[in-house]
């Protein structure tokens, strides 16, 4: 038995084990303690929708307590849709607030006098920072528009006593690459929002600080895994998937309500273990992320069924019980559905994470049960009979439609500095984690003959039928793992990574190659006493040929002012995560000011 099934198999077993603990946890404690007190499930949500025409990691501390920022900005984004997404042609949330918040931002960004500022009559018990983002793309490969956008993020944070403090960060953004949208205040519910302009509360929590102890309560954000782009284990927040590869990785994340609480061990010498901790996460609810709709630049054309569907006349003729004069074209229309999760105590997750250091490494252990927070819908299509004389015709409806899987990850990482490399490793083992399959082998296994023949009649009898179907996002057990080194030279930052994604079950086939093979890089070299700094990052999926590179130049015209000017190409078949948007090459210019 090779070393690398018997990791398998070690990793196996201790997601057997994790996936008790996390039921009981989740289920059966709720339950016991609650009792009668337990919500029950709201009812679901079907908001059916007009139809459509189809950084590298920056350092930080080993250990991070509940007041430190768990997450950074300088992420390499190798992150593409690497499940889906999908669209709404107009939202469907709930009305804006009736007061101008963009404006009431902007003044307190004034007042900020490019830095953070004490908020007047807390007694410097409240300090308000923040950042105003604008971003404009200009289009070279004649793909979807993307309007030029703002963002505004404004956070306060206090302290009533040392021991209790408090975070909220605000976000409202206008224009970007949003289509059809309307103002309003983001969810928690549905995938399909594109509100335009938009308030969020993206973190908003109070923590407490003991001396052997952290806790934090409210919407909030988590940062898991080493490796850079998308770490293998950073599944417990859902991320924003409107424009994957030019937003910061860290930046796209949701924030989630949850209850939070680290406990600090002891060191033990003997074993060489230092500055452990241990963390549970409670998340009460699922929330979906957030994708991008049918008209914008962002949305998967490999989602996207054909406008129209050919019946061969033998096969019609014979399924309807009548001849035809010719084929049977049905023309197919395209939507979507939200579909809220249910609200029940035991439709949220559990997270645990066990960290320290063992000599000059730092590792983790992880363990997730809970929604998937990765795109995830089903396909629901339908054919209805439109009349019968004097020729028969028939049209098709396709929703695809917010859907809820609950997943289990039991992974682990390491970083240690090994000759001048920063070297770090993650892997991390699934079941039953949802992965796309290409919408195209699902329309032909739904026009087969014998699917043909089988939905006819109670077409032609009751108006209507359901065609069955597989799963868009079938269920499957995976190991996904990576390994990644960086290294300083004569001021260059080079950083080389590898990571893999390889399938355990039998599965149709699906959008990634099986196993999938990313190597992805990043190069970083900053002048001019450091207010230039000039940048190339880029993946390439090695079994698909599919790629992306994104140069980029960085210069601070102020401490608190950045311009970016940068260079987004991407490449590859149209049958893969990368080579669907391959349209999309694009001019970026970027610019922040921050206070």
């Amino acid at each position: 038995m090779g070393p690398a099934r018997v990791a398998v198999l070690a990793l196996q077993l201790l997601q057997d084990q994790a996936r008790r603990l996390g039921h009981h946890l989740l289920h059966d404690l709720p339950h016991r303690l609650l009792g009668g007190l337990e919500l029950g499930d709201e009812r679901r949500e079907d908001g059916e929708v007009a139809l459509l025409a189809v950084g590298a990691h920056a350092p930080e501390p080993r250990v991070h307590r509940l007041h430190e920022a768990a997450v950074g900005g300088d992420d390499l984004a190798v992150e593409v849709l690497l499940q889906q997404a999908l669209v709404h042609a107009r939202s469907i949330e709930s009305r804006f607030l009736r007061f101008n918040v963009i404006a009431a931002l902007s003044a307190l960004l004034v007042a900020g006098a490019a830095r953070a500022v004490e908020v007047p009559g807390t007694g410097g018990r409240v300090v308000a920072g923040g950042y105003l983002d604008g971003l404009a793309v200009a289009e070279t490969e004649g793909g979807p528009r993307q309007r030029p956008g703002a963002l505004l993020d404004l956070h306060l944070d206090g302290r009533a006593t040392p021991w209790l403090g408090a975070h909220l960060d605000l976000r409202t953004r206008i224009g970007g690459p949003f289509e059809g949208g309307h103002p309003g205040v983001y969810n928690f519910d549905h995938e399909f929002q594109n509100r335009t302009p938009s308030l969020e509360a993206s973190e908003a929590w109070a923590d407490v600080h003991l001396k052997r102890a952290d806790l934090r309560l409210g919407i909030q954000k988590f940062a898991w895994g080493k490796l850079d782009g998308v770490p293998p284990t950073d599944v417990v927040s859902p991320r924003d998937f409107h424009d994957p590869l030019v937003e910061d990785f860290e930046e796209r994340k949701i924030g989630i309500p949850a209850l939070a609480g680290t406990y600090y061990l002891p060191d033990l010498p003997r074993l060489d273990l230092a500055e452990l901790r241990a963390t549970l996460v409670y998340v009460p609810l699922a929330v979906p992320p957030r994708l991008a709709l049918r008209e914008e630049r962002w949305f998967p054309a490999s989602t996207v069924p054909p406008s129209q569907l050919v019946v061969p006349r033998a096969v019609a003729s014979r399924a309807v019980g009548m001849p035809l004069p010719g084929d049977l074209v049905i023309p197919v229309k395209f939507g979507t559905l939200d579909h809220r999760p249910p609200r029940r105590l035991d439709a949220g997750g559990i997270a645990v994470r066990l960290g320290g250091t063992w000599r000059e490494s730092d590792w983790d252990l992880y363990h997730y049960t809970g929604p998937e927070t990765a795109p995830d819908a089903d396909l629901r299509p339908e054919v209805r009979l439109v009349s019968t004389e004097p020729t028969l015709r028939l049209r098709a409806v396709s929703f695809l439609r917010q859907a809820h899987d609950v997943i289990h990850m039991t992974g682990a990482d390491v970083s240690s500095v090994l000759g001048g490399f920063t070297v770090r490793t993650e892997v991390a083992y699934f079941d039953d984690r949802p992965y796309l399959r290409r919408s195209s082998d699902l329309v032909r296994e739904a026009t087969s003959p014998a699917t043909v023949e089988r939905i006819a009649p109670r077409v032609i009898s009751r108006g209507r039928a359901r065609v069955p179907i597989g799963d868009l996002f079938p269920t499957l057990d995976a190991v996904e793992w990576g390994i990644g080194a960086d290294y300083l030279i004569h001021g260059f930052m080079p950083l080389l990574q590898l990571n893999q994604t390889a399938i355990l079950d039998r599965a149709p086939r699906l959008l990634i190659h099986n196993p999938e093979t990313r190597l992805s890089g990043t190069l970083r070299k900053k002048l001019l006493a450091e207010r230039l700094e000039l940048e190339v990052k880029g993946t390439y999926a090695i079994e698909r040929q599919a790629w992306f590179v994104f140069p980029r130049a960085s210069y601070l015209v102020r401490d608190d002012l950045r311009l970016r000017l940068g260079y987004l190409a991407i490449g590859g078949p149209s049958a893969s995560i990368l080579g669907q948007f391959r349209d999309n090459d694009e001019v970026v210019l970027q610019a922040r000011y921050s206070f």
